[in-house]
């Protein structure tokens, strides 16, 4: 890392999280797993609001940040109205008039807030009660920064400067620890390290990681640990903390697609997967994997 990293400038602030995603001069973690695709797959994304995205947004901030989830965002409660004309007869209570106004009024208080509804509003006290139930999740959660965006100018041992951006969830500077929540279907000791190879999440915790080492600049190395949640019952979660081999192979792997953005840039060229084949002409090998090759044995048997 203090090989790669020749110089680094930097700025540390609080922004949202909106802010933080348009700044597409920098690139990001999330930019750097695109590229391992292909560079064409970063310059051609289409960001799309998913479900599942939206939810893990709003468990961030209920977790981290209680007091701007509360500013942005409106709790949609329906269950007395729905009661209400239940009880008055209605087969259908969301298609009546008398719901339609209500709900129309709900919109104008929200006043331009994210609309949560009341389900969703439990889910994430439910989750946010079993995960603060743990001491040391909440020593990682408690006397630190949550959500600071990190601009960063850096030049590399090749002399390129290249733009990168970082937002750990949750730092603590005087422990040098980093803290990142993931929602999942499965946070078992078995599954989550699958899902966290198919995700990369290996280049972020290298990336977060070696950014802030060069920042403070005592080469004293940082810690990332990976907090993950199920998000159906009974919610279970557990601790990751980052190896140094999860470390190691994140940071070969960032190293090589920061430079490989570098020369995208400078040659103002995004390529496929082609950039990824030796083949000049882009042709690959195919071979079967290695549990197809077997033999195939029958016998001249007559039951």
């Amino acid at each position: 890392m203090e090989n790669f990293i020749k110089n680094i400038s930097y700025e540390i602030k609080k922004d949202t999280n909106e802010e933080y995603h348009s700044k597409k001069e920098y690139i990001g973690a999330s930019g750097l797993k695109l590229i391992k695709k292909s560079p064409l797959h970063f310059m051609e994304e289409e960001q799309k609001e998913t479900e599942a995205l939206s939810f893990g947004t709003a468990y961030h901030t209920f977790i981290l940040e209680p007091e701007i989830f509360e500013k942005e965002n409106y709790i949609f409660n329906d269950t007395e109205i729905c009661n209400q004309l239940i009880g008055e007869g209605a087969k259908s209570p969301r298609a009546t008039k008398i719901y339609k106004e209500w709900a129309d009024e709900q919109y104008r208080l929200a006043n331009g807030k994210n609309m949560i509804d009341q389900a969703t509003y439990n889910l994430l006290q439910t989750m946010s009660k079993r995960l603060k139930s743990h001491r040391y999740v909440n020593s990682l959660l408690s006397g630190g920064e949550a959500e600071m965006s990190v601009y960063c100018d850096i030049e590399i041992f090749t002399g390129q400067k290249i733009k990168v951006k970082i937002r750990p969830d949750y730092k603590k500077d005087h422990k040098r620890i980093i803290s990142d929540l993931k929602t999942t279907t499965d946070s078992s000791t078995d599954g989550f390290p699958r899902l966290a190879a198919d995700r990369d999440y290996h280049i972020q915790a290298a990336l977060y990681s070696d950014i802030m080492d060069a920042i403070e600049g005592k080469g004293l190395g940082w810690n990332f640990f990976f907090i993950a949640q199920e998000k159906t019952k009974p919610f279970a979660f557990n601790i990751f903390e980052s190896s140094p081999q999860f470390i190691s192979q994140g940071r070969y792997e960032y190293e090589q697609l920061l430079m490989l953005y570098a020369w995208c840039l400078e040659q103002n060229y995004w390529p496929g997967y082609q950039c990824f084949t030796q083949n000049k002409f882009g042709v690959n090998v195919l071979n079967l994997p290695s549990y197809m090759v077997k033999e195939i044995n029958w016998y001249q048997h007559k039951f």
